[in-house]
């Protein structure tokens, strides 16, 4: 039917013209005007299609009616520069008078190169070692004095394991200070 494709103000006027007419056609033919319990239920148009365009029409007169303030304050705490790792232009405004923030801002932005290489190296030995041994031939990553990590077959492994290369370690965290229990033992290369 043509209502279902129209806008809804569009329905509820051809509803209820369709309505009308409907009842003169009826009446004037002699017959008795057909009860009807709902006008809203006519051609379609049901109750929840009105009360749906109405509180469309309210929420968008509502919206248009406010509009923005040239002269308003922007939001500091969304569009704040922010202070990560120690280092940042929000760093002094966190910190305030207090000297042992500062310390601690410092200490972080000193550590940054330490805290990024332990997570890469925590990130390769929790996602990679598995993925080396389900290729066939299987291969292990092992960890490099230099600290980059390499990949070797089962006979180059064996060969380094008989030389007495090969180690295990447990991983640390926090510069060497605790014991990473969330990663497995490694197996790293020892120099000659």
């Amino acid at each position: 039917m043509v209502f279902r494709y129209a806008s809804p103000i569009l329905r509820a006027l051809g509803a209820a013209t369709l309505f009308a007419t409907s009842s003169e056609s009826l009446s004037a033919k002699g017959s008795k005007p057909a009860t009807v319990k709902s006008t809203a239920n006519v051609a379609g148009l049901e109750r929840r299609d009105l009360l749906h365009s109405s509180v469309a029409a309210v929420f968008g007169a509502s919206c248009l009616s406010f509009p923005e303030r040239s002269d308003a304050e922007p939001i500091s705490v969304l569009r704040s520069k922010g202070c990560y790792r120690g280092e940042g232009e929000a760093c002094d405004d966190l910190a305030g008078d207090n000297e042992f923030i500062r310390s601690l801002q410092r200490k972080s932005a000193e550590n940054r190169e330490m805290n990024d290489r332990e997570a890469l190296n925590a990130y390769n030995m929790k996602n990679f070692p598995e993925f080396f041994a389900s290729l066939n031939p299987p291969k292990y990553l092992v960890k490099q004095p230099d600290g980059t990590f390499g990949v070797y077959t089962d006979d180059e492994l064996s060969e380094l394991k008989k030389s007495g290369r090969i180690k295990v370690e447990n991983p640390k965290a926090k510069g060497g200070k605790f014991a990473d229990l969330t990663q497995k033992p490694i197996m790293v290369l020892v120099e000659k």
